[in-house]
């Protein structure tokens, strides 16, 4: 794996990112099969991802890691974000359809966008302008669908998982080359604690314990692990590129498992979504300037 990455560090990034956008499909599926209340989901989610990717941090470094990143002002952003968005998500997942989960939540780069222009003066080309408002007037139609299916407050915690996922993206751009893993460590622990008070703990059976352990101990620790190391290698169209993965294949696993339909307004709207994506993505990755129109 070392020798393809200093060969060709594109194709590294791509299979880096790939296998981590691939972990991360069936994460909706698997907290679907867990059941029960998924805020108190979130809790041991967050504590099992904490002390696996601790772990793992340990065994490969030798040693414990640092947390001196947590007093950066990045860091503390990225601790805050990934602690709110790992019980938002959850709650996500639980009042709205997989499917729109998702898809509000692959909104996340254009908020960051937005962000980026407001908070680092970073400018926005025409071309992003254009998939923004098609990607928004595309979470209009899903939310309208979720006003008629009682979903709407599923959809607006998806939303608020999409805006903290910006603020992160944003925090780890501004922070350049520093490691952020211990943030992300860090991160899990918060949004365990920050779940605890919402949370509804019921006694679960041998399956529900199962695919928790999947779900906190081995998708959500490996995938972060992989997508935090491959966009190293790529541009942010390739990364926005292979996670359209996840926002296809994710609700289409569901929907083949357990049978759950999206709605019509929620393929509309993601069609709307996935559109803007993926065209902006192709665009921008035509050549630089393309990027910046």
């Amino acid at each position: 794996m070392r020798a393809l990455a200093a060969r060709n560090p594109q194709a590294y990034g791509l299979l880096i990112t790939g296998l981590g956008v691939l972990v991360f499909v069936p994460d909706v599926l698997v907290l679907r099969l867990v059941g029960g209340d998924l805020i108190a989901v979130a809790v041991f989610r967050g504590l099992l991802a904490g002390t696996v990717s601790l772990a793992a941090l340990w065994l490969i470094g030798g040693r414990f890691p640092s947390f001196a990143v947590l007093a950066t002002l990045p860091g503390a952003i990225v601790v805050l974000m990934q602690g709110f968005g790992l019980v938002a998500f959850c709650a996500a997942v639980q009042g709205t359809s997989a499917a729109n989960a998702l898809l509000m939540t692959a909104t996340a780069p254009f908020i960051a966008a937005v962000l980026s222009w407001a908070l680092l003066g970073e400018r926005i080309g025409r071309t992003t302008l254009v998939a923004i408002a098609l990607a928004f007037a595309g979470v209009l139609v899903v939310a309208a669908g979720g006003l008629g299916g009682g979903r709407l407050w599923g959809d607006l915690m998806a939303l608020a998982n999409a805006l903290a996922l910006a603020c992160f993206y944003v925090a780890l751009r501004k922070a350049g080359r520093q490691d952020m893993f211990p943030a992300l460590i860090a991160g899990y622990f918060l949004g365990a604690a920050l779940a605890v008070p919402l949370a509804d703990f019921s006694p679960m059976e041998g399956r529900q314990i199962l695919w928790l352990i999947v779900s906190g101990a081995v998708i959500l620790p490996l995938a972060v692990g992989l997508l935090s190391l491959g966009p190293r290698y790529l541009t942010a169209p390739e990364v926005s590129m292979m996670t359209l993965l996840e926002i296809i294949l994710g609700p289409l696993l569901v929907w083949a498992v357990i049978g759950e339909d999206p709605g019509r307004a929620s393929l509309v709207g993601g069609a709307m979504i996935v559109a803007a994506v993926l065209g902006h993505a192709l665009w921008a990755l035509r050549s630089p300037e393309a990027e910046a129109a």
